[in-house]
């Protein structure tokens, strides 16, 4: 097959990923990567077109290609799920016809719930069954690679638990509810997440105290504290609007607790941050363990020795510590095995790579 130029587009709430392939004779050849923070909630959404050419000028043009060489735009949507929109129907027609405005309608095509793709009419007739399904071309590019594997997919706000068998995704659930009821998607990830979504006490002066019920810091103060991201790595807004400075981040997490940095040590913050990040692996493991238990009576094909695919940016302080607690040890690269170069961006890398096999 000639050289083919595919855009992937992954177009989340908060954060939209582009990931631009050059791909021949199944290899890829060339790959070049962006991330744009878009939060819908606080965006006009007549700022989407915008967003998109902010895209292709920073991901095509800035790498000297144009956009008539890109024989292919694929994309996935979670993004409907934000309260900018009444409906998920209205999300996903609103999205599209920005993306209309940008880009040639013969070019595009949509993952979808079914293992496939959908073209721009396909996905008017239907826009729910491209919602949220980012995790299906995740799984379908990665089972190019490896054909029997469990997908975990870490990102600033949730975690995608994927089994893949055969080559394509064999999960329960199809939408969000469904995967949320199966622990096939977990609500947490690695920026976003409020404090009280983890724990709603805090340990101080040897006391547990119940928390505020206020978004006055981010579990990404958590992890910039303990070091597991930089303050390059806080691509998020904090919750405060301030600087995602160490001294910053102490700041918001003594609010936490009704304080400040003159009435508490970093010291004592420290200990309420590896509490909350504690918390937060406990979480995480009570719902993996309970879909692997799930998945071993549904498929006994998957067992102790399955191999562990992760990816995403909260992937290396999130999952691989869960996993290594609950006595699994086979824990692959998804970067690696399918030789993109960047975790951050791997479900826009994904997508293109999941079309690309579909071609």
């Amino acid at each position: 097959m000639k050289n083919q130029f595919i855009l992937g587009l992954d177009i989340g709430g908060a954060n939209t990923k582009a990931a631009l392939i050059d791909f021949s004779n199944s290899k890829i050849i060339h790959s070049f990567s962006y991330i744009e923070y878009f939060p819908f909630w606080e965006k006009n959404l007549n700022q989407i077109p915008e967003m998109f050419k902010k895209i292709i000028e920073k991901l095509i043009v800035k790498n000297k290609f144009t956009i008539e060489n890109v024989n292919f735009i694929s994309i996935t949507i979670t993004a409907e799920l934000s309260d900018a929109f009444q409906t998920k129907r209205e999300g996903i027609l609103t999205i599209l016809n920005a993306l209309e405005q940008i880009f040639e309608k013969d070019k595009m095509f949509f993952i979808n719930v079914r293992n496939g793709f959908s073209n721009n009419e396909q996905v008017k007739s239907d826009p729910i069954s491209v919602a949220a399904a980012n995790w299906v071309s995740t799984s379908l590019f990665l089972g190019k690679y490896v054909p029997k594997c469990i997908l975990i997919d870490a990102g600033s706000t949730t975690i995608d638990v994927i089994p893949i068998l055969n080559s394509v995704p064999v999960s329960r659930g199809k939408n969000d509810v469904e995967r949320l009821m199966n622990r096939e998607l977990i609500y947490t990830g690695g920026l976003r997440a409020t404090i009280p979504s983890i724990t709603h006490f805090l340990p101080y002066k040897d006391k547990m105290v119940r928390i505020s019920f206020e978004k006055f810091a981010l579990v990404s103060d958590i992890h910039r504290i303990l070091n597991n991201i930089s303050e390059t790595e806080y691509i998020n807004d904090t919750a405060d609007n301030r600087s995602k400075t160490l001294n910053d981040c102490y700041a918001r997490l003594a609010r936490m607790i009704c304080m400040d940095l003159e009435s508490i040590s970093t010291k004592e913050l420290d200990i309420i941050a590896k509490y909350i990040y504690d918390k937060q692996i406990e979480m995480i493991s009570i719902d993996i363990k309970e879909f692997m238990g799930n998945l071993n009576r549904q498929l006994p094909e998957f067992d102790q020795n399955s191999i562990f695919v992760i990816t995403g940016l909260s992937a290396g302080f999130l999952i691989k510590e869960v996993l290594r607690k609950l006595g699994y040890s086979n824990i692959k690269n998804y970067e690696q095995i399918t030789g993109i170069p960047d975790q951050i961006s791997s479900s826009a890398f994904a997508v293109a790579g999941a079309f690309y096999f579909q071609l």
